[in-house]
C-alpha cells in the first residue's frame, strides 16, 4: 500500500525567500538517503542544477513571490516496495500527474525500513507561467487514484476508498466549465426576461431553451447535465424578487451569441477534413440562432467550444492540414524539433552547473554572469519556442481527438441560412396553445408548448456511415436495423424486461449495451432513443437519460472493438501465419481502418495485438499502426482514382 500526502512550499520572511525550496530539494538528494544519487532523477531539468532552473522560470514569468514549490512524498509498507518499483511509480507519478509542464525533482529513499520517495516540483508552470493552484478534493480525485493504478500494475495493495466516485468539490476544468455556462445562462436569461411578460412566461421561455429548473426555486437553474444550479439572482440583481417585474417593462434585449457567424473563416478549396470543423462551427451557430427549437441548453458542451473549433479550423486551413495523416505528420515534426530544443537546454543547465561550481574567486564570478548573461538570451528564445510548439501541439492533439464520438450537432442541418435574429415563440396567459406542428405537454405545473422532436424540430441527420456498412466498411446489413424495426424491437424488449433504473445505473457501459441488445454499430442517436425508450416509466430526468445514452454508446464501441479484433484474430489463424509475418498490405486489409477516426483505429489496433498475443514497446506499436494507415490510406487513393475523382489527397 502506498499512501500519499502532499505539503507545500513557502517562502521565508526573512533572508533568502527561496530558503525553503532549497533546503527541501537539499535533503531529498542526500547521498546518504538516495545511494550516492542513484535514485535520483528529474522532469525538464537536472537534479543537481534544479533549483537555478525553477528560479530562472520564476523569474521568466515574473512569479517570485509567495509559494515557491510543492512537496509530495510516497510511503509504502515495510518490505512491500523494493526501490526499482518505488522509483518507477515516483518517475511515472510525476509525468502523469505534472504532464510535463513543471520542473521536478524526485527521489527514494532506502535508509529506513520503509521505501520512501520524494517529489517536489516547481509552483510556476513552465509552458503558460500559471502558478500551480491545489484545490480541495485533489488529492482524493487526482493524486491517490494515480499511485493506486501504479501500485495495481505491480500487484502492490492500494489504499482502500481513496476517493469519491462524485466529490462535492468540482474539479478545475469542471469549475471552468460550470463558470462558462454561468455567462451562457446570464444571456439566455436576460433575452428572455426581455421578451416575457410575466414570470410564468419567463419560466416557459427558458424551459424551451431545455433549462433545468430546482424544484422550489424557480429562479435557481442548470443547463441539462451539468453539476451546479445556479441562482439567476447571484448572477444579476434583476432577477431578484423586487426588481424582476420592473425589467419586465423594460424592453427588448438584443440575444448574444457566443459563436462567431462562420461565414467570416469560409475559405474556398477545402478537404473534406476540414470541412467537417466548418460545418461543425456552422451547426453551432445554427443551434444558437435556433434555440428555442433546437433545445440549446441540451448542447451547452457544444456551443461553449466554439472558438476552440475555430481556433483548430484557422490551424489546419493556416497550415494546409488537409487529413489526418497531415496533422500527425505535423505533429511529430515539431515533437522532433521540441526534442532538439530540450537537447539544447540540458546542455546550457549543464555547462552553467559546471561553470558555477568552479567558481571559486569574485574574478570566477565576475566570468560565470559575463558568460550567463549571453547564454541567457538564447534560453529566453528557446523557451519561447517550446512554449509555442507545445500549443500547437495541443491544438493538434485536440484536431485529433475532435470527432472521438457523434454529437447531437450532427443532427442540425448545415442548409438554412445563418441569420442573427432569433425567434421567440408565443404564449398565452393560461392556455395551452394549439397551433400547428406543436404538440402540448406540463412541466412543473407551467402549461407551455414543445416542438414535435420526431418530425418538426429542423433536425436533419447527416450521417457518414450508411445503412447497410459499419464504420470500417465492412457489410453488416444483418446487425443494422431500420429506426422503425429498432423501435420495435425495443418495445417487445420493454415488455418483457422491467425498468429499475438504480440496478440498471449501477451496470458497467458493456454490460448496458449488451443487455439493450446493442451487439452491432449504431448512431449515437439510436443508441438514446434505445436507453430513452427503456426509461421511460422510471421517472429519470432527461440528463440522467443523456448520461446513461453516452454511457451506453461507450459499452457499444467496446463492444463492438472486442467482437471485430475476435475476427480479425482468426482469420490471421485461418491464413496459418503469425501476426509479425504479415505483410502491412495484409494488415491493411484484414483491420480496413477508417481515415478520419484513429481513436477507434488505435483501440482496435491494441485489441488484435493482445488478442494475438502480441507484445511490443510504444515505439514499436505506434510504428506498427503507422504504416498500417499508411497503406490504409494507399488503398483509399486507389478507390478514389477508380471512381474517377481529382484533387490532393
Amino acid at each position: 500500500m502506498a499512501i500519499t500526502k502532499i505539503i507545500s512550499i513557502n517562502e521565508t520572511d526573512t533572508g533568502n525567500p527561496a530558503k525553503h525550496l532549497k533546503q527541501a530539494m537539499e535533503y531529498i538528494i542526500n547521498p546518504d538517503k538516495t545511494s550516492n544519487h542513484l535514485l535520483v532523477g528529474g522532469i525538464n531539468c537536472l537534479p543537481e542544477t534544479a533549483f537555478e532552473q525553477m528560479i530562472e522560470t520564476k523569474q521568466m514569468f515574473d512569479k517570485i513571490n509567495k509559494r515557491r514549490g510543492y512537496h509530495i512524498i510516497i510511503s509504502f509498507v515495510p518490505g512491500e516496495a523494493t526501490e526499482e518499483v518505488a522509483y518507477d511509480i515516483v518517475e511515472r507519478f510525476a509525468r502523469e500527474y505534472l504532464e510535463d509542464e513543471y520542473e521536478a525533482v524526485y527521489a527514494v529513499h532506502n535508509d529506513k525500513n520503509h521505501m520512501h520517495a520524494h517529489l517536489i516540483f516547481n509552483s510556476v508552470n513552465m509552458v503558460n507561467g500559471k502558478k500551480y493552484e491545489y484545490r480541495k478534493g485533489e488529492w482524493k480525485c487526482s493524486i491517490q487514484p494515480i499511485i493506486n493504478k501504479l501500485c495495481k500494475e505491480y500487484n502492490l495493495e492500494i489504499m482502500p476508498a481513496e476517493y469519491a466516485k462524485k466529490p462535492k468539490n468540482l474539479s478545475r476544468t469542471e469549475w471552468e466549465q460550470e463558470k462558462q455556462f454561468e455567462k451562457m445562462i446570464l444571456s439566455d436569461a436576460i433575452f428572455c426576461q426581455s421578451h416575457a411578460g410575466s414570470l410564468e412566461h419567463f419560466i416557459f421561455l427558458m424551459k424551451r431553451i431545455s433549462y433545468q429548473f430546482e424544484k422550489g426555486k424557480h429562479l435557481s437553474i442548470k443547463v441539462p447535465g451539468g453539476k451546479w444550479y445556479h441562482e439567476l439572482v447571484r448572477l444579476d440583481e434583476r432577477f431578484g424578487e423586487k426588481l424582476f417585474e420592473d425589467y419586465l417593462n423594460i424592453g427588448y434585449s438584443s440575444v448574444k451569441f457566443i459563436s462567431t457567424n462562420p461565414t467570416y473563416f469560409y475559405r474556398k478549396g477545402l478537404s473534406s477534413f476540414q470541412l467537417k470543423y466548418y460545418h461543425k462551427m456552422y451547426r453551432i451557430r445554427m443551434v444558437e440562432q435556433n434555440r428555442f427549437n433546437k433545445q440549446a441548453a441540451v448542447l451547452a458542451k457544444e456551443i461553449q467550444r466554439f472558438h476552440q473549433l475555430q481556433k483548430e479550423y484557422l490551424f489546419l486551413v493556416d497550415n494546409d492540414i488537409r487529413s489526418w495523416e497531415d496533422v500527425i505528420r505535423y505533429q511529430l515534426g515539431k515533437l522532433d524539433r521540441m526534442n532538439e530544443i530540450s537537447a539544447r537546454q540540458k546542455e546550457i543547465y549543464k555547462e552553467s552547473g559546471i561553470r558555477k561550481r568552479a567558481c571559486y574567486t569574485e574574478e570566477d564570478i565576475r566570468d560565470f554572469q559575463i558568460w550567463h548573461g549571453k547564454v541567457q538570451d538564447e534560453l529566453d528564445t528557446l523557451k519561447t519556442e517550446k512554449k509555442e510548439i507545445k500549443e500547437k501541439i495541443k491544438i493538434a492533439r485536440g484536431c485529433l481527438g475532435e470527432f472521438e464520438n457523434e454529437s447531437m450537432l450532427d443532427l442540425v442541418s448545415v442548409e438554412e441560412e445563418i441569420k442573427t435574429k432569433v425567434e421567440v415563440p408565443e404564449y398565452i396567459e393560461g392556455n395551452v396553445r394549439k397551433v400547428e406542428d406543436v404538440k402540448t405537454t406540463v412541466v412543473d405545473e407551467v402549461n407551455v408548448t414543445e416542438l414535435d422532436v420526431e418530425d418538426e424540430t429542423g433536425y436533419e441527420e447527416v450521417s457518414e456511415i450508411e445503412s447497410s456498412k459499419n464504420m470500417v466498411g465492412e457489410d453488416v446489413s444483418d446487425d443494422i436495423v431500420s429506426e422503425e424495426e429498432f423501435v420495435i424491437v425495443a418495445e417487445e424488449d420493454n415488455r418483457k424486461i422491467k425498468v429499475n433504473y438504480e440496478a440498471f445505473k449501477d451496470m458497467k457501459p458493456v454490460e448496458k449495451a449488451n443487455m439493450l441488445g446493442l451487439e452491432g454499430w449504431y448512431s449515437f442517436q439510436d443508441v438514446y432513443n434505445q436507453v430513452e425508450l427503456y426509461l421511460k416509466d422510471s421517472d429519470c430526468e432527461f440528463d440522467e437519460i443523456m448520461d446513461e445514452a453516452q454511457l451506453v454508446y461507450k459499452g457499444m464501441q467496446n463492444n463492438y472493438v472486442k467482437h471485430r479484433a475476435i475476427q480479425i484474430a482468426k482469420e490471421i489463424n485461418s491464413m496459418g501465419l503469425k501476426y509479425q509475418y504479415l505483410t502491412n498490405r495484409e494488415k491493411a486489409n484484414l483491420f480496413q481502418f477508417t481515415i478520419d477516426d484513429n481513436k477507434f483505429n488505435l483501440e482496435l489496433h491494441m485489441a488484435v495485438l493482445k488478442e494475438c498475443g502480441v507484445n511490443m514497446d510504444f515505439d514499436e506499436v505506434y510504428e506498427d499502426y503507422q504504416k498500417i494507415y499508411d497503406w490504409t490510406m494507399e488503398f483509399e487513393k486507389e478507390k478514389k482514382i477508380e471512381r474517377g475523382e481529382r484533387g490532393r489527397w
